[in-house]
């Protein structure tokens, strides 16, 4: 039976950047799912790094560690922490007109963009530059990619997403649950031989 793996992040963590710097290399089909991390901050109750004194300050050293063992250029953006909600609708938008495939490398550019100095994609012409798609700045607004954000925002939470990235690995009705950008080395070694 096929395996396939659905990759769930949102674009304002750094650790998802990190994440998506090798979830298409795992060998498997990969279908990528941004989604409104706030939304489940609230049903757990918990709050984002930046706002807890004790996490930042781990964090801050944290994700220079890491950007250093993923051996990738990283700067936080000065904008952070900020809100994801355009990025995303532009993510399904160019997914609905034109494949998960083409949305893929668009939100590869958008994860560049912040984590490695460029853009604000936090602003809706940004995003509109960084496509470089006509029919973006409609789609964005429409209410079908309004209510496909909440949708998969909600399908994300259902499935037992609370941070990100989060990488479900699904086999024969069922799936393996991965949190983390550092459970690359998990989920290899549980792809080679179940666990």
């Amino acid at each position: 039976m096929t395996r396939t793996i659905d990759f769930y992040f949102d674009f304002s963590s750094p650790y998802a950047y990190f994440g998506s710097l090798f979830v298409n290399d795992l060998g498997l089909p990969t279908t990528w799912r941004p989604y409104l991390m706030g939304a489940a901050l609230k049903v757990t109750g918990q709050q984002i790094l930046a706002e807890v004194p004790i996490k930042r300050d781990y964090a801050a050293i944290d994700i220079a560690r890491t950007a250093r063992l993923y051996e990738t250029t990283f700067e936080m953006p000065s904008y952070f922490p900020f809100m994801s909600v355009a990025v995303c609708r532009a993510f399904y938008a160019i997914e609905a007109a034109q494949g998960q495939a083409v949305a893929q490398v668009f939100a590869m550019k958008a994860m560049r963009a912040v984590w490695t100095g460029g853009p604000d994609i936090s602003d809706k012409s940004a995003i509109l530059t960084l496509a470089d798609k006509a029919y973006l700045a409609d789609a964005i607004e429409s209410q079908e990619i309004k209510d496909r954000l909440k949708i998969e925002t909600n399908a994300a939470i259902q499935r037992g997403c609370w941070g990100s990235p989060h990488f479900f690995i699904n086999a024969g009705g069922g799936s393996e649950h991965f949190w983390g950008c550092d459970k690359r080395w998990q989920i290899e070694s549980w792809l080679e031989k179940p666990w």
